[in-house]
């Protein structure tokens, strides 16, 4: 069951490798311009979530729009037809 862990690969680290880079500290005006950004700009699935809404709220404007010219014509023939059969056009001369 030792075979395993003598087997075992070394990990060798290259010579020539890139050294860890050393952060400097943030200025008062980056900090505050960072933490702004951070406010002001929206997660982009909320950003993507609108687009959405807004697609959708468009296409149900439409389809609104459309049932209710749909239902206006239906009520102009009905009109006509109740209109035009009250009016005897014998008697009107």
């Amino acid at each position: 069951m030792d075979e395993g862990t003598i087997k075992a690969i070394p990990l060798r680290r290259s010579r020539g490798g890139v050294r860890a880079l050393t952060a400097r500290p943030l200025r008062l005006t980056e900090r505050l311009t960072a933490g702004v950004r951070r406010v002001l700009s929206p997660p982009r699935q909320i950003w993507l979530a609108s687009l959405g809404s807004a697609a959708l709220t468009v296409r149900g404007a439409r389809t609104v729009w459309s049932h209710l010219l749909a239902e206006g014509a239906a009520v102009e023939d009905w009109l006509r037809r109740t209109l035009g059969s009250a009016v005897d056009p014998q008697a009107g001369g």
